[in-house]
């Protein structure tokens, strides 16, 4: 597979700076619980230097590609060739990149017995240096809406790691710890079919013709389905049958939700009402608004899947 270069024409200066960035953040995690931590030679060499660097300039491009207050189906049909060159990358570099980033945090544990309690601690201290007074703002400014709300509950909750690992610990049973091993072991398994088949490049050609059929005659916001949106979409099913590569993931995606429906259902539930239980009245309201929209574009969404299934086998 060729891979393009997705920094063509992306500011060195706002590659260099979005680098010095992650530097400071890795020195400031890292700098006490892994002096001989070097975030140059882990991220930037070998393993993950292409896939690095080709993703940051995916991130640049697509914070100006998609800085407009609506985003039309034109502008993803746009960016389809992008997604496809970084996932294709992705496919044969990131297990790589994976394993050269594991064995740098090996080498981090061989040397400080702490080393795990140590970084959890210098990433509390960042936080509450750099972000916490920033998140209490937003959520006093904020207060009456779902992400105010949200906020406030979550300062109120957790005060510290240490009441996150709590939480963590009283709700991650040894039947979640098996399950989440399950997810992995398959999420994997799917990821390396789809590299494998060569996914990437035949979801792109489907994804680009779809966003490209579906813009226009008042389907101009990507952020709604229902409507014209369904109807051109459904027109572009018509002649073209949606790759096996993705049917497959849809019918696995199923499969786990019917799942974690089964077996987690009541839990799920617990949780949303203690959630919607410290909501606001207008919060609430918003979060209720925001479910029923979301059930609404997912039904226009699986009515046109349904009817457009393909055969595979």
């Amino acid at each position: 597979v060729a891979f393009g270069n997705l920094c063509q024409g992306v500011d060195k200066n706002d590659i260099n700076a979005a680098f010095a960035t992650a530097r400071v953040g890795s020195l400031a995690i890292f700098g006490k619980s892994c002096p001989g931590f070097d975030f140059d030679t882990v991220a930037f060499s070998d393993e993950c230097r292409s896939l690095v660097r080709q993703a940051t300039c995916y991130g640049l491009n697509a914070a100006s590609h998609y800085d407009s207050d609506v985003v039309s189906y034109k502008q993803l049909a746009v960016d389809v060739p992008n997604m496809e060159e970084l996932g294709n990358l992705a496919c044969e570099q990131a297990r790589g990149c994976f394993l050269q980033v594991s064995a740098a945090m090996e080498a981090c544990k061989a040397a400080n017995a702490d080393f795990v309690q140590d970084t959890i601690d210098a990433a509390e201290s960042a936080y509450k240096e750099n972000f916490e007074d920033k998140v209490a703002a937003f959520a006093k400014s904020s207060k009456g809406s779902l992400l105010g709300d949200l906020a406030s509950m979550a300062l109120d909750r957790f005060s510290s790691a240490d009441d996150i690992q709590d939480f963590i610990e009283e709700h991650l049973t040894e039947g979640v710890k098996s399950d989440a091993s399950a997810a992995a072991a398959e999420a994997q398994a799917l990821a390396k079919g789809w590299c494998d088949d060569g996914c990437t490049s035949s979801t792109a050609r489907f994804l680009e013709g779809i966003f490209g059929h579906m813009n226009g005659g008042g389907c101009d916001d990507a952020s709604e389905f229902c409507g014209e949106c369904q109807s051109r979409a459904a027109s572009y099913f018509a002649r073209n049958q949606l790759p096996c590569c993705i049917e497959k993931v849809v019918q696995r995606g199923i499969v786990a939700y019917d799942y974690v429906i089964a077996n987690y259902s009541e839990a799920l539930e617990s949780y949303g009402a203690a959630v919607g239980g410290g909501l606001s009245a207008s919060g609430l309201a918003e979060a209720q608004a925001i479910r029923d929209r979301v059930v609404e574009e997912f039904g226009c969404v699986s009515a046109v899947y349904s009817a457009n299934r393909p055969e595979c086998a």
